[in-house]
Protein backbone atom coordinates (compact mmCIF):
# COMPACT_ATOMS: atom_id res chain seq x y z
CA UNK A 1 0.00 0.00 0.00
CA UNK A 2 1.33 3.21 -0.84
CA UNK A 3 2.19 5.45 1.91
CA UNK A 4 2.32 9.36 1.67
CA UNK A 5 5.37 11.22 0.91
CA UNK A 6 7.43 12.87 4.11
CA UNK A 7 6.86 16.27 2.34
CA UNK A 8 3.00 15.50 1.80
CA UNK A 9 3.07 14.49 5.43
CA UNK A 10 4.97 17.26 6.85
CA UNK A 11 2.20 20.34 5.22
CA UNK A 12 -0.97 17.86 6.02
CA UNK A 13 -0.06 17.58 9.89
CA UNK A 14 1.54 22.01 9.79
CA UNK A 15 -2.13 22.65 7.61
CA UNK A 16 -4.71 19.77 10.36
CA UNK A 17 -7.40 21.75 11.50
CA UNK A 18 -7.34 20.50 14.95
CA UNK A 19 -5.42 23.15 16.98
CA UNK A 20 -4.68 20.46 19.90
CA UNK A 21 -2.22 18.31 17.79
CA UNK A 22 1.33 18.20 18.94
CA UNK A 23 3.91 17.74 17.07
CA UNK A 24 7.52 16.83 16.79
CA UNK A 25 9.46 20.02 16.69
CA UNK A 26 6.49 22.07 16.71
CA UNK A 27 5.08 21.65 20.25
CA UNK A 28 7.42 21.00 23.61
CA UNK A 29 7.90 17.82 24.77
CA UNK A 30 6.28 16.80 28.10
CA UNK A 31 9.62 17.02 30.20
CA UNK A 32 9.74 20.92 28.84
CA UNK A 33 6.50 21.87 29.47
CA UNK A 34 7.11 20.82 33.43
CA UNK A 35 10.32 22.33 33.61
CA UNK A 36 8.33 25.66 32.33
CA UNK A 37 5.57 25.31 35.53
CA UNK A 38 8.50 25.40 37.64
CA UNK A 39 8.96 29.22 36.85
CA UNK A 40 5.37 29.98 37.69
CA UNK A 41 4.53 30.02 41.28
CA UNK A 42 0.86 28.48 41.58
CA UNK A 43 -0.65 26.75 44.72
CA UNK A 44 -2.72 24.73 42.44
CA UNK A 45 -0.42 21.99 41.64
CA UNK A 46 3.32 20.84 42.38
CA UNK A 47 5.71 18.57 40.94
CA UNK A 48 6.53 15.73 43.13
CA UNK A 49 10.37 16.02 42.12
CA UNK A 50 12.70 18.77 40.57
CA UNK A 51 12.36 18.32 36.91
CA UNK A 52 15.25 18.82 35.02
CA UNK A 53 13.97 18.98 31.34
CA UNK A 54 16.72 15.98 30.10
CA UNK A 55 13.75 13.89 29.25
CA UNK A 56 13.13 15.39 25.43
CA UNK A 57 10.81 12.19 23.94
CA UNK A 58 7.09 12.38 24.70
CA UNK A 59 5.47 9.40 23.11
CA UNK A 60 2.31 11.33 22.31
CA UNK A 61 3.89 13.87 19.74
CA UNK A 62 3.30 13.30 16.45
CA UNK A 63 6.86 13.09 14.48
CA UNK A 64 6.22 13.96 11.01
CA UNK A 65 8.93 11.85 9.19
CA UNK A 66 6.55 8.38 9.94
CA UNK A 67 4.52 7.77 7.16
CA UNK A 68 0.71 7.47 6.97
CA UNK A 69 -0.72 4.75 4.63
CA UNK A 70 -4.16 4.80 3.08
CA UNK A 71 -7.29 3.21 5.05
CA UNK A 72 -8.58 -0.02 3.78
CA UNK A 73 -11.27 -0.60 6.43
CA UNK A 74 -9.05 -3.83 7.54
CA UNK A 75 -7.07 -2.72 9.72
CA UNK A 76 -7.56 -4.11 13.65
CA UNK A 77 -7.89 -1.12 16.05
CA UNK A 78 -4.29 -0.34 18.46
CA UNK A 79 -3.97 -1.48 21.93
CA UNK A 80 -4.68 1.02 24.49
CA UNK A 81 -1.90 3.27 25.59
CA UNK A 82 -0.22 2.79 22.24
CA UNK A 83 2.13 5.14 21.29
CA UNK A 84 1.78 7.63 18.16
CA UNK A 85 5.25 5.81 17.27
CA UNK A 86 3.50 2.64 18.14
CA UNK A 87 0.91 3.28 15.29
CA UNK A 88 1.08 1.41 12.12
CA UNK A 89 0.79 3.69 9.13
CA UNK A 90 -2.87 2.87 8.46
CA UNK A 91 -4.00 3.51 11.97
CA UNK A 92 -1.93 6.83 11.97
CA UNK A 93 -3.73 8.02 8.67
CA UNK A 94 -7.19 6.79 11.23
CA UNK A 95 -5.62 8.85 13.84
CA UNK A 96 -5.44 11.90 11.69
CA UNK A 97 -8.44 11.58 10.36
CA UNK A 98 -10.61 11.05 13.42
CA UNK A 99 -8.82 14.08 14.99
CA UNK A 100 -11.26 15.83 12.54
CA UNK A 101 -13.89 14.94 14.86
CA UNK A 102 -12.93 14.12 18.21
CA UNK A 103 -15.97 13.77 19.41
CA UNK A 104 -17.15 10.90 17.56
CA UNK A 105 -16.08 6.80 18.76
CA UNK A 106 -12.45 6.17 18.51
CA UNK A 107 -10.35 3.25 19.42
CA UNK A 108 -9.42 3.75 23.30
CA UNK A 109 -5.40 4.28 21.81
CA UNK A 110 -6.78 7.45 20.12
CA UNK A 111 -8.68 8.94 22.92
CA UNK A 112 -5.50 8.61 25.17
CA UNK A 113 -3.20 9.86 23.02
CA UNK A 114 -5.71 13.22 22.99
CA UNK A 115 -6.24 13.44 26.72
CA UNK A 116 -2.65 13.63 27.04
CA UNK A 117 -2.69 16.43 24.29
CA UNK A 118 -5.31 18.73 26.09
CA UNK A 119 -3.71 17.72 29.71
CA UNK A 120 -0.34 19.27 28.60
CA UNK A 121 -2.43 22.31 27.41
CA UNK A 122 -3.73 23.04 30.64
CA UNK A 123 -0.45 23.37 31.94
CA UNK A 124 0.82 25.97 29.04
CA UNK A 125 -1.02 29.13 29.88
CA UNK A 126 -1.64 30.27 26.10
CA UNK A 127 -3.21 26.99 25.88
CA UNK A 128 -5.02 26.38 28.98
CA UNK A 129 -8.43 28.11 28.10
CA UNK A 130 -8.80 26.15 24.32
CA UNK A 131 -8.14 22.54 26.46
CA UNK A 132 -10.36 23.61 28.99
CA UNK A 133 -13.28 24.26 26.43
CA UNK A 134 -12.20 21.37 24.45
CA UNK A 135 -12.61 18.80 27.58
CA UNK A 136 -15.58 20.57 28.83
CA UNK A 137 -17.46 19.80 24.99
CA UNK A 138 -15.94 16.16 25.07
CA UNK A 139 -18.44 15.37 28.14
CA UNK A 140 -21.46 15.97 26.39
CA UNK A 141 -19.89 13.75 23.21
CA UNK A 142 -22.33 10.53 23.14
CA UNK A 143 -18.77 9.08 21.70
CA UNK A 144 -16.92 9.29 24.91
CA UNK A 145 -19.64 8.44 27.54
CA UNK A 146 -17.15 5.07 27.90
CA UNK A 147 -13.89 6.82 28.68
CA UNK A 148 -12.93 7.08 32.71
CA UNK A 149 -10.12 8.90 31.92
CA UNK A 150 -12.11 12.13 30.54
CA UNK A 151 -14.01 12.55 33.56
CA UNK A 152 -10.14 12.07 35.22
CA UNK A 153 -8.72 14.88 32.91
CA UNK A 154 -11.87 17.49 33.75
CA UNK A 155 -11.59 17.37 36.83
CA UNK A 156 -8.00 18.55 36.54
CA UNK A 157 -9.13 20.95 33.76
CA UNK A 158 -12.18 22.49 36.56
CA UNK A 159 -9.52 22.99 39.35
CA UNK A 160 -6.56 24.35 37.43
CA UNK A 161 -9.77 26.71 35.82
CA UNK A 162 -11.17 27.24 39.37
CA UNK A 163 -14.76 26.62 37.51
CA UNK A 164 -17.16 25.24 40.01
CA UNK A 165 -19.49 24.07 36.94
CA UNK A 166 -16.60 22.06 35.18
CA UNK A 167 -15.72 20.10 38.33
CA UNK A 168 -20.03 19.28 38.85
CA UNK A 169 -20.24 18.47 34.98
CA UNK A 170 -16.85 16.00 35.14
CA UNK A 171 -17.88 14.64 38.35
CA UNK A 172 -21.74 14.07 37.26
CA UNK A 173 -21.12 12.98 33.58
CA UNK A 174 -17.30 11.85 33.52
CA UNK A 175 -17.52 8.52 36.04
CA UNK A 176 -14.39 9.25 37.64
CA UNK A 177 -13.32 6.96 40.12
CA UNK A 178 -14.41 7.15 43.88
CA UNK A 179 -10.76 8.55 44.90
CA UNK A 180 -11.04 11.29 42.23
CA UNK A 181 -14.60 12.47 43.23
CA UNK A 182 -13.77 12.57 47.05
CA UNK A 183 -10.88 15.01 45.65
CA UNK A 184 -13.20 16.81 42.98
CA UNK A 185 -15.97 17.58 45.79
CA UNK A 186 -13.23 18.81 48.23
CA UNK A 187 -12.34 21.61 45.38
CA UNK A 188 -15.82 22.88 44.75
CA UNK A 189 -16.09 22.77 48.85
CA UNK A 190 -13.46 25.12 48.52
CA UNK A 191 -14.52 27.00 45.80
CA UNK A 192 -18.20 27.59 47.65
CA UNK A 193 -19.68 26.06 44.91
CA UNK A 194 -22.64 24.30 46.01
CA UNK A 195 -23.96 20.79 45.62
CA UNK A 196 -26.51 20.27 42.76
CA UNK A 197 -28.76 17.26 42.24
CA UNK A 198 -26.74 15.46 39.37
CA UNK A 199 -23.45 15.53 41.41
CA UNK A 200 -24.87 14.17 44.95
CA UNK A 201 -26.40 11.55 42.75
CA UNK A 202 -23.16 10.93 41.20
CA UNK A 203 -21.40 11.11 44.76
CA UNK A 204 -24.00 8.20 46.46
CA UNK A 205 -23.59 6.12 43.07
CA UNK A 206 -19.21 6.41 42.88
CA UNK A 207 -18.90 6.12 46.59
CA UNK A 208 -21.77 2.91 46.48
CA UNK A 209 -24.16 4.15 49.04
CA UNK A 210 -26.48 1.30 50.88
CA UNK A 211 -29.25 2.77 50.49
CA UNK A 212 -32.26 1.16 48.73
CA UNK A 213 -33.62 2.32 45.17
CA UNK A 214 -30.67 4.28 44.56
CA UNK A 215 -29.97 2.08 41.45
CA UNK A 216 -33.32 2.59 40.28
CA UNK A 217 -33.31 6.54 40.69
CA UNK A 218 -34.16 8.94 38.02
CA UNK A 219 -32.81 12.31 37.73
CA UNK A 220 -35.12 13.63 34.76
CA UNK A 221 -37.90 12.32 36.62
CA UNK A 222 -36.96 13.09 40.31
CA UNK A 223 -34.17 15.88 39.92
CA UNK A 224 -36.94 18.41 41.18
CA UNK A 225 -37.65 16.43 44.52
CA UNK A 226 -33.94 16.01 45.28
CA UNK A 227 -33.41 19.51 44.78
CA UNK A 228 -35.90 20.54 47.17
CA UNK A 229 -34.21 18.00 49.54
CA UNK A 230 -31.08 19.95 49.29
CA UNK A 231 -32.48 22.49 49.92
CA UNK A 232 -33.76 21.68 52.85
CA UNK A 233 -31.00 19.74 54.49
CA UNK A 234 -28.95 22.98 53.80
CA UNK A 235 -31.58 24.90 56.12
CA UNK A 236 -31.02 22.26 58.73
CA UNK A 237 -27.38 22.44 58.54
CA UNK A 238 -26.95 26.43 58.35
CA UNK A 239 -24.90 25.95 55.38
CA UNK A 240 -25.08 24.17 51.84
CA UNK A 241 -23.75 20.28 52.53
CA UNK A 242 -20.08 21.34 50.42
CA UNK A 243 -19.82 24.25 52.76
CA UNK A 244 -21.21 22.36 56.16
CA UNK A 245 -18.70 19.57 55.40
CA UNK A 246 -15.81 21.33 54.58
CA UNK A 247 -15.84 24.10 57.96
CA UNK A 248 -16.96 20.60 59.98
CA UNK A 249 -13.43 18.95 58.65
CA UNK A 250 -11.84 22.52 59.95
CA UNK A 251 -13.49 22.40 63.05
CA UNK A 252 -13.91 26.48 63.19
CA UNK A 253 -10.54 26.74 61.25
CA UNK A 254 -9.00 26.06 57.88
CA UNK A 255 -9.62 22.24 56.86
CA UNK A 256 -6.48 20.49 56.55
CA UNK A 257 -5.14 19.99 53.24
CA UNK A 258 -3.05 17.23 52.26
CA UNK A 259 -0.91 17.01 48.65
CA UNK A 260 -1.54 13.79 46.81
CA UNK A 261 -0.21 12.57 43.84
CA UNK A 262 -2.65 13.31 41.13
CA UNK A 263 -2.12 10.40 37.86
CA UNK A 264 -2.88 11.79 34.53
CA UNK A 265 -3.87 9.96 31.41
CA UNK A 266 -0.42 11.34 29.79
CA UNK A 267 1.90 8.94 31.71
CA UNK A 268 5.19 11.03 31.76
CA UNK A 269 3.00 13.70 33.57
CA UNK A 270 2.68 13.42 37.65
CA UNK A 271 1.46 16.36 39.64
CA UNK A 272 0.51 16.63 43.36
CA UNK A 273 -2.92 18.30 43.89
CA UNK A 274 -4.31 19.49 47.40
CA UNK A 275 -6.62 17.24 48.88
CA UNK A 276 -9.25 17.92 51.11
CA UNK A 277 -11.12 15.04 52.15
CA UNK A 278 -14.81 15.25 53.09
CA UNK A 279 -15.87 11.92 51.89
CA UNK A 280 -16.25 10.48 55.26
CA UNK A 281 -18.49 13.82 56.39
CA UNK A 282 -20.52 14.13 53.41
CA UNK A 283 -21.25 9.83 52.77
CA UNK A 284 -23.85 10.21 55.98
CA UNK A 285 -25.90 13.22 54.74
CA UNK A 286 -25.97 11.21 51.27
CA UNK A 287 -27.31 8.69 52.49
CA UNK A 288 -30.00 10.54 54.90
CA UNK A 289 -30.79 12.45 51.97
CA UNK A 290 -31.82 9.39 49.45
CA UNK A 291 -33.01 7.01 52.35
CA UNK A 292 -35.56 9.98 52.73
CA UNK A 293 -36.60 10.01 48.91
CA UNK A 294 -40.21 7.88 47.99
CA UNK A 295 -39.21 4.53 46.74
CA UNK A 296 -42.49 3.40 44.45
CA UNK A 297 -41.49 6.59 42.17
CA UNK A 298 -38.07 4.92 41.33
CA UNK A 299 -39.17 1.86 39.94
CA UNK A 300 -42.53 0.77 38.07
CA UNK A 301 -44.03 -2.62 37.85
CA UNK A 302 -43.13 -3.09 33.96
CA UNK A 303 -46.58 -4.01 32.77
CA UNK A 304 -48.38 -1.09 34.67
CA UNK A 305 -45.72 1.43 33.67
CA UNK A 306 -46.52 0.25 29.78
CA UNK A 307 -50.40 0.84 30.66
CA UNK A 308 -50.91 -2.76 28.66
CA UNK A 309 -54.08 -4.46 30.39
CA UNK A 310 -53.94 -8.14 31.65
CA UNK A 311 -55.87 -10.31 28.99
CA UNK A 312 -58.43 -10.97 32.05
CA UNK A 313 -59.17 -7.59 31.80
CA UNK A 314 -63.11 -7.20 31.37
CA UNK A 315 -63.37 -3.01 30.61
CA UNK A 316 -62.08 -1.43 27.29
CA UNK A 317 -58.75 0.10 27.82
CA UNK A 318 -59.71 2.94 26.25
CA UNK A 319 -62.88 3.28 28.00
CA UNK A 320 -60.68 2.86 31.47
CA UNK A 321 -60.26 5.63 33.67
CA UNK A 322 -58.58 6.27 37.08
CA UNK A 323 -58.88 9.41 38.63
CA UNK A 324 -56.32 10.59 42.08
CA UNK A 325 -57.68 13.35 44.28
CA UNK A 326 -55.77 14.82 47.26
CA UNK A 327 -55.97 18.29 49.05
CA UNK A 328 -53.65 20.61 51.47
CA UNK A 329 -51.00 18.40 53.00
CA UNK A 330 -48.37 19.41 55.92
CA UNK A 331 -45.72 16.78 53.93
CA UNK A 332 -42.73 18.10 52.95
CA UNK A 333 -43.13 17.08 49.24
CA UNK A 334 -46.83 18.76 48.96
CA UNK A 335 -45.39 21.63 46.62
CA UNK A 336 -43.28 19.16 44.51
CA UNK A 337 -46.16 16.91 44.07
CA UNK A 338 -49.17 19.58 43.18
CA UNK A 339 -46.34 20.75 40.48
CA UNK A 340 -46.04 17.02 39.05
CA UNK A 341 -49.90 17.01 39.28
CA UNK A 342 -50.43 20.39 37.25
CA UNK A 343 -48.23 19.30 34.64
CA UNK A 344 -50.19 16.72 33.68
CA UNK A 345 -52.71 16.65 31.05
CA UNK A 346 -55.58 15.60 32.72
CA UNK A 347 -55.25 17.94 35.46
CA UNK A 348 -57.78 20.11 36.84
CA UNK A 349 -58.27 21.95 40.29
CA UNK A 350 -61.38 22.19 42.46
CA UNK A 351 -63.29 22.99 45.44
CA UNK A 352 -65.42 20.75 47.48
CA UNK A 353 -68.43 22.04 49.47
CA UNK A 354 -66.37 23.28 52.41
CA UNK A 355 -64.11 25.65 49.90
CA UNK A 356 -61.07 23.62 50.22
CA UNK A 357 -59.20 23.06 47.03
CA UNK A 358 -58.87 20.00 45.56
CA UNK A 359 -56.13 18.46 43.02
CA UNK A 360 -57.98 15.67 40.54
CA UNK A 361 -55.93 14.34 37.43
CA UNK A 362 -57.80 12.07 35.50
CA UNK A 363 -55.49 9.09 33.77
CA UNK A 364 -55.84 6.35 30.98
CA UNK A 365 -54.25 3.07 31.13
CA UNK A 366 -51.14 4.42 28.56
CA UNK A 367 -49.84 6.95 31.41
CA UNK A 368 -50.22 5.19 34.68
CA UNK A 369 -46.62 5.48 35.22
CA UNK A 370 -47.48 9.39 35.93
CA UNK A 371 -50.26 7.72 38.92
CA UNK A 372 -47.79 5.55 40.32
CA UNK A 373 -45.05 8.43 40.35
CA UNK A 374 -47.76 10.72 42.29
CA UNK A 375 -49.05 7.94 44.31
CA UNK A 376 -45.69 7.03 45.77
CA UNK A 377 -45.57 10.59 47.48
CA UNK A 378 -49.36 11.06 48.48
CA UNK A 379 -50.86 7.15 49.64
CA UNK A 380 -50.53 8.06 53.65
CA UNK A 381 -52.21 11.90 53.18
CA UNK A 382 -55.41 11.46 54.57
CA UNK A 383 -57.14 13.59 51.99
CA UNK A 384 -56.32 11.13 49.14
CA UNK A 385 -58.79 9.35 46.99
CA UNK A 386 -58.96 7.28 43.91
CA UNK A 387 -61.69 6.11 41.97
CA UNK A 388 -61.57 3.78 39.14
CA UNK A 389 -64.08 3.72 36.51
CA UNK A 390 -66.03 5.81 38.93
CA UNK A 391 -66.24 3.98 41.74
CA UNK A 392 -63.93 4.46 45.12
CA UNK A 393 -61.11 1.92 45.28
CA UNK A 394 -59.89 2.16 49.41
CA UNK A 395 -55.99 2.81 49.52
CA UNK A 396 -55.20 -0.22 50.52
CA UNK A 397 -57.04 -2.07 47.61
CA UNK A 398 -54.43 0.33 45.32
CA UNK A 399 -51.59 -1.11 44.10
CA UNK A 400 -50.01 -3.02 40.90
CA UNK A 401 -52.22 -6.13 39.73
CA UNK A 402 -55.12 -4.96 42.38
CA UNK A 403 -58.37 -6.53 41.23
CA UNK A 404 -60.01 -3.40 42.16
CA UNK A 405 -57.54 -1.50 39.31
CA UNK A 406 -58.66 -3.24 36.57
Amino acid sequence: MAAASTNDQGGFWQQHPNSHIRLLGREQPAGKVLVATQNSETDLFRLPQSVTGRETDDYTQVDPLLPLAREDGSSPDPLPHTSYAGLTPVQRRRFANWLTSPEVTAPAAFRHLYLAWLELGLLEKERRAEATAELGALLDATGWRSERGLGQSCLLAGWLAQDGTLLTRAIARGSPSADQMSAGSGWLARLAYPLDPGCALALARGWELRVGGLADFSLEQDGGLLHLRLTSQASGLGADLLAWALAEAGNGKEAPTLWRPWHTVHRQVRLLLPWIDLRPLLEPKLGELFASLPQAARKVPREEASGEPKAEHLVDPAEWTLILEFGDSRSQHYDYVAHLARKQPGYRLLMDETRQLIHRVRFRKRNLRQFWRLWSYVESWASVRVYVNGEEVQKWNVYPYSAEMR
